[in-house]
């Protein structure tokens, strides 16, 4: 087992025993990496690992706390540590750009993302594929504010691993809806399906840590796609 998941596991455990209470701080990342004989990076994947599982927070230039016992709304959920809108699949995903643009919001996106007129969004629509096969079609907006500096490289790789290693935001939750619908003429052209033929649509509004929304985002799979984590990037 990595030596970052067997910290989580023991930093895990004293949250449960109540070594680590509820409000307060863990120990910073310095004293962890000391205590532990590692380094700083392996005691931040490990508290990414509490972070998903909903056990901690981190407000920045304060600390990580353990978080009061959490009241979720009810299709408020974590999210996955690594990959975004990832199907169960063991081939190499590749991407390919339909929509790469730069506009102002509308009603609905200021009101969801908290933004201004002026506030300029990215408007994303991606193919992901797994072996050179479609298995999703995402669309995102995103505050051009919040995500710095995307381009196309970015969008051709992981969105969520830029957000989290190059900006340093740390992604927490997202407010979901899944919903059964039928296929419109690009998943037909793109899954290699008929046309109303059903598709699985996942639509979600995605938090930071702090509970700033970063993205709308709708992502949409062929039936035959199998397991689906429900997570996007």
């Amino acid at each position: 087992m990595p030596l970052y998941k067997e910290i989580a596991g023991i930093l895990k455990e004293r949250i449960i025993d109540g070594e680590y209470l509820e409000g307060e701080p863990i120990p910073d990342q310095e004293s962890l990496a000391v205590e532990f004989n590692t380094s700083r990076i392996t005691i931040r994947k490990a508290i990414q690992l509490l972070i998903d599982e909903g056990l901690v927070y981190t407000r920045r230039g304060s600390g990580t706390y353990v978080k009061n016992h959490i009241k979720h709304h009810d299709n408020v959920t974590q999210m996955n540590s690594q990959f975004g809108t990832t199907l169960k699949e063991s081939g190499e995903v590749t991407s390919k750009i339909l929509k790469f643009d730069v506009r102002f919001p509308n009603e609905h996106e200021m009101e969801l993302l908290l933004l201004k007129k002026s506030d300029p969004v990215y408007e994303l629509q991606r193919v992901r594929y797994s072996d050179g096969t479609a298995k999703s079609i995402e669309s995102s907006i995103m505050p051009i504010k919040l995500i710095t500096g995307l381009d196309e490289e970015i969008l051709l790789g992981s969105i969520y691993n830029y957000i989290r290693t190059d900006l340093g935001f740390i992604i927490s939750a997202a407010r979901r809806t899944i919903i059964a619908s039928k296929a419109d003429d690009l998943d037909a052209a793109e899954f290699g399906i008929a046309s109303e033929e059903p598709v699985l649509e996942v639509n979600q509004l995605v938090f930071f840590d702090d509970g700033t929304p970063f993205e709308i985002s709708k992502t949409r799979y062929p039936y035959t796609s199998g397991i689906i984590e429900a997570d996007i990037g």
